[in-house]
């Protein structure tokens, strides 16, 4: 007879087992939801178990194990949420200075109200600190307390992410410009990127709100959409006929900008005039080549922040971007704020650097700075002559736009001509941006010599860098549209000739804007001005009165006759320096006593609601300020 039993072991485990309550008699519902989110309202459905975690109920679980006796072992289950989420894809934003990588979420409450996707950024979504689903869906969602509960909350999301598979990963780019892209260049845009092969839409470009989301350019011209897109943009040449270098200024701006990759930009183009001279309708003209835009839609003006305005400019690499409407005119403090951002972004864009910034522990950050080809309209000029070198200033006057030129000019930008003649230029560059790495800063050399011998652009030694890297772009530019079939050799060299004579004209000029801002011309000035108000006074060195000469001039004022009837002078204001009379054939001379001399012109220019900006160590150093310049 056998010695096992007729009934098997697990029969008796079972048997012995005790009934769970009823839902009934134990005063509770029936649970709601399902394992794949909590669709709610449906019958329960079986836990979906995977490692340590389970959905049940609609909401992740965590599922330990613990002793249930001396000899054996159990699991409990305990709840994290009241949702289930998962992980769509991984994104990384790159913008050229630091990459930060979000993670698209989305799921359901556990009563099937759905959880709209979110985006979250990564060190957040991976942070003990942190809980990232009350950050992205608010009181929607309920997390129980603990940080074990939130670090397992975490593992749980990622792991049910990943059950069939990685997590899909793809990367959005924040700025415009060239990008290599595996081993091939893309321009990027925002509506994909411009390669040698056209417009593909398989890159995305996200740029952000506002008007800087007009930075996307259409599909390639070609044929005879490009060529009556060709005749329009010439026209540009002709939309000043008073001041034909405006035209020719702005059409090489706008070829030189996509060369930025292959030698950073470090100059502005500032186009100013009073008010009505339509600088704006120009200047959006300029811009157009690069998107929707219009005199109304620029993508920055002067209101702005400086930081604003600098990563908007970081962000438009190798692109026209416009600030528009510098006027500092409103009250003194606008005025100084709106001057200080001028410095500061002029000067970024001249030396290639941003404002560097520490973060709290004093960990180094990566600081934006300009890589567009900057288009500044204004009603006044920058000060300072160093600000003035970094920037090809062009003046406007109120009848020296051609109104007709101009409406054909807008309507071609208005139907996206100018557009699809830029994607057509940058679809030619793709496959050249190699060899024209190596070679634009060679022709940008040799034309820069040439300048210096000629002598033509002397006002400032930035000005033959500037003048050559216009010339080369338009060069390049006019390559292209000979190689597309638009323009024959003779026809592109007659509009070379035309681009080389007109920026020879306009840097000729550059030389007046400086000697404006010169600071020792000003300081000479604010003191001659001062003397004639009667807020300083030069004396003559021997008799410490006044010179014989132009007494007034010299800040000195009539106080009536002495006894022989001669006239009588009374200085004014503080005595800055001595009068020299001619002597023995050597002209006059006045010898300034620097401190006071700096004292008496700062407070001068501060009380005309000005400001003098060169200190009294630098203004020392000029020595024709000691000469009697």
């Amino acid at each position: 007879m056998s010695d096992k039993p007729k009934t098997p072991p697990i029969l008796e485990v079972v048997d012995g087992a005790k009934k769970p309550p009823s839902a009934k008699k134990a005063g509770t519902q029936k649970p709601t939801g399902n394992g794949g989110g909590g669709s709610g309202g449906g019958r329960s459905t079986p836990p979906q178990k995977f490692g340590e975690y389970l959905i049940k109920n609609g909401a992740f679980h965590q599922s330990r194990v613990v002793k249930a006796g001396p000899d054996g072992s159990g699991f409990v289950e305990f709840p994290l949420c009241d949702f289930v989420c998962s992980i769509k894809e991984e994104v990384t934003a790159e913008d050229g200075l630091n990459d930060a990588s979000f993670l698209r979420i989305e799921g359901r409450r556990a009563d099937g109200l759905p959880l709209p996707a979110v985006d979250v950024a990564a060190k957040s979504f991976f942070s003990s600190q942190a809980c990232w689903p009350n950050e992205a869906w608010g009181s929607r969602v309920f997390v129980y307390p603990g940080t074990a509960k939130r670090d397992n909350l975490r593992a749980a999301v990622h792991q049910f992410s990943r059950l069939s598979g990685d997590i899909p990963r793809r990367v959005v780019y924040r700025f415009t410009g060239w990008k290599k892209i595996e081993g091939a260049w893309h321009y990027l845009t925002g509506s994909g990127a411009i390669t040698a092969a056209g417009l593909i839409d398989g890159v995305q470009v996200d740029l952000g709100p506002g008007n800087m989301g007009r930075y996307a350019l259409p599909a390639p011209l070609a044929g005879d959409d490009l060529k009556q897109a060709v005749a329009d943009a010439l026209l540009l040449l002709d939309a000043a006929p008073n001041r034909p270098h405006i035209g020719a200024a702005l059409l090489a701006s706008v070829a030189r900008a996509p060369l930025g990759e292959c030698q950073q930009t470090d100059f502005a183009i500032w186009l100013h005039g009073l008010t009505g001279s339509r600088k704006s309708a120009l200047a959006a003209i300029a811009q157009a080549f690069y998107g929707d835009f219009t005199a109304r839609s620029f993508p920055a003006n002067w209101s702005d922040s400086a930081n604003d305005a600098e990563a908007k400019a970081h962000q438009a690499k190798d692109g026209v971007y416009t600030i528009d409407d510098f006027k500092p005119s409103v009250n003194r403090v606008e005025a100084e704020k709106q001057h200080a951002m001028a410095e500061r972004i002029i000067r970024g864009t001249g030396n290639g650097a941003g404002r560097g910034r520490r973060t709290a522990n004093m960990q180094a950050q990566a600081a934006p700075f300009n890589r567009s080809m900057l288009l500044v309209t204004a009603e006044d000029l920058p000060r300072g002559v160093s600000l003035l070198g970094r920037l090809l200033v062009l003046e406007l006057g109120r009848a020296d736009v051609d109104n007709a030129a101009l409406s054909k000019l807008q309507h071609a930008a208005q139907v996206g001509r100018f557009a699809g003649l830029m994607s057509a230029y940058l679809q030619w560059l793709a496959p050249r941006m190699d060899r024209l790495k190596a070679e634009f800063p060679k022709a940008v050399e040799q034309l820069r010599n040439a300048a210096i011998r000629d002598g033509f652009a002397s006002s400032h030694p930035r000005a033959p860098e500037i003048y050559s890297n216009l010339l080369a772009g338009a060069e390049t530019w006019l390559e292209f549209l000979e190689e597309a079939g638009t323009l024959t050799s003779e026809q592109a060299n007659i509009v070379l000739a035309e681009f080389e004579s007109c920026l020879k004209q306009a840097f000729s000029e550059q030389g007046a804007y400086q000697t404006e801002q010169d600071e020792v011309e000003r300081f000479l000035q604010l003191l001659r001005a001062a003397f004639s108000s009667g807020n300083g006074h030069i004396a003559t060195v021997i008799k410490q009165g006044p010179p014989v000469t132009r007494p007034f001039s010299w800040g000195w004022r009539s106080s009536g006759k002495d006894l022989n009837g001669d006239d009588m002078y009374k200085p004014m204001g503080d005595c800055c320096g001595w009068y020299a009379e001619p002597k023995d054939g050597q002209p006059a001379e006045a010898w300034l006593e620097p401190n006071t001399a700096f004292k008496i012109v700062q407070e001068f220019a501060r009380h005309q609601g000005d400001s003098f900006l060169i200190s009294a160590g630098s203004l020392i150093e000029y020595e024709e300020l000691f000469r009697g310049r």
